[in-house]
């Protein structure tokens, strides 16, 4: 095998397909990469065994070959080099590497070492643009679940449903839905969330092609090549606890409401942040205490309409949530003092935030 590349076209390769590398694996293999030269192309493919990728970039290839070679270290080498191209030798076992004046001679291992790929999905279930998936995602993906054992929601079920894509995402005291009218065959699935983060969305009106069938995933996008196990279900039924009728609707201005729980929330609970949302039809009272801190209160504008509440919210919760609205205003729909709210982007239906709210013995 040997082959020349631009270092620039190289070094993004590597640093996209890296990033599925695990930091820790008693598999030494996983910490390698193939890089295969043929037809004009280098394709570099890498995997944790849950998922595998395979990106190809052009290359001007005078012999063809495949080698298996430790994928952090060829990403250092191609990042510190200031030469335009860096030529690639296969001899023997040692992958011989020229940057310049700099020359590196790399142990390789038997490219038959690595796992065996699976086949990719043959049935096409919907297409996207990468630019759609990207805000899909990063409007739910920060709900996942961190708690191990709770499988199924460690992950981001994607849904066609009732002529709606859906991404829903829930960590059991929140809740996260995002939707996109698509007319395709219904169905589901559970995709681990460090799939996103393979997926280059520097393109957004390029077209991200989603393929499924029972236990696997396929993604095609631009040069990319994506095939990821799923997570075995079922999801938390999440329709079943998002609210149809409300006892009160407040819009507030975002800016506003996010500065006002960051002051207030300084002298809350530094482990749960519970901060106090007084609504009256005068406009909404944050307040906060705790006995080693202090207290803390302040009066923010907005609209209320529908019965004086009082209720207690995770501070932090509800700004990691106003982080991911793009609208001005958001819009609070309340149930009661103890049962789920809803906090959604004003005129936007297609995006809503489930909350449950804190209990606070002694209050009232």
């Amino acid at each position: 095998m040997e082959f020349k590349i631009g270092k620039n076209a190289l070094e993004k390769t590597l640093s996209s397909v890296v990033r599925i590398i695990p930091p820790k694996s008693t598999y030494t293999v996983l910490q390698n990469v193939i890089l295969e030269a043929k037809e004009k192309q280098l394709s570099v493919e890498a995997t944790d065994l849950d998922i595998f990728i395979k990106k190809v970039v052009p290359a001007d290839i005078k012999e063809t070959g495949k080698v298996l070679i430790p994928g952090k270290k060829i990403l250092e080498i191609t990042r510190e080099s200031s030469a335009t191209d860096i030529g690639f030798k296969l001899k023997e076992l040692n992958l011989q590497i020229s940057a310049g004046n700099a020359h590196f001679n790399i142990p390789s291992l038997d490219y038959q070492e690595f796992p065996e790929v699976p086949t990719f999905p043959e049935k096409k279930w919907f297409d996207m643009k990468l630019g759609e998936a990207h805000e899909m995602m990063t409007s739910t993906i920060f709900m996942v679940a961190k708690d191990i054992s709770r499988r199924p929601m460690n992950g981001v079920l994607i849904q066609v449903k009732d002529g709606a894509l859906k991404f829903v995402t829930t960590d059991g005291a929140r809740l996260a839905l995002n939707k996109k009218e698509k007319k395709e065959s219904p169905g589901e699935l559970i995709v681990a969330p460090k799939l996103f983060d393979l997926i280059g969305f520097d393109s957004p009106e390029e077209t991200l092609e989603v393929f499924a069938e029972e236990r696997m995933m396929g993604l095609r996008f631009l040069d990319t090549t994506v095939i990821a196990r799923l997570i075995e279900g079922p999801y938390p039924n999440y329709e079943g606890v998002i609210p149809k009728s409300f006892v009160g609707n407040c819009t507030i201005e975002k800016d506003i409401l996010d500065g006002a729980l960051k002051r207030v929330s300084l002298v809350s609970s530094p482990h749960i942040k519970n901060v106090k949302f007084d609504f009256d039809s005068g406009g909404i009272v944050l307040s906060a205490s705790s006995p080693d801190i202090g207290e803390a209160k302040e009066e923010i504008p907005g609209i209320y309409d529908g019965e004086k509440l009082g209720i207690w919210f995770n501070a932090s919760y509800i700004i990691e949530i106003l982080r991911h609205i793009n609208t001005n205003d958001v819009v609070m729909q309340l149930t009661s003092q103890s049962t789920a709210a809803l906090l959604c982007p004003k005129a936007d239906e297609n995006i809503l935030y489930l909350l449950m709210p804190l209990r606070i013995e002694g209050w009232e």
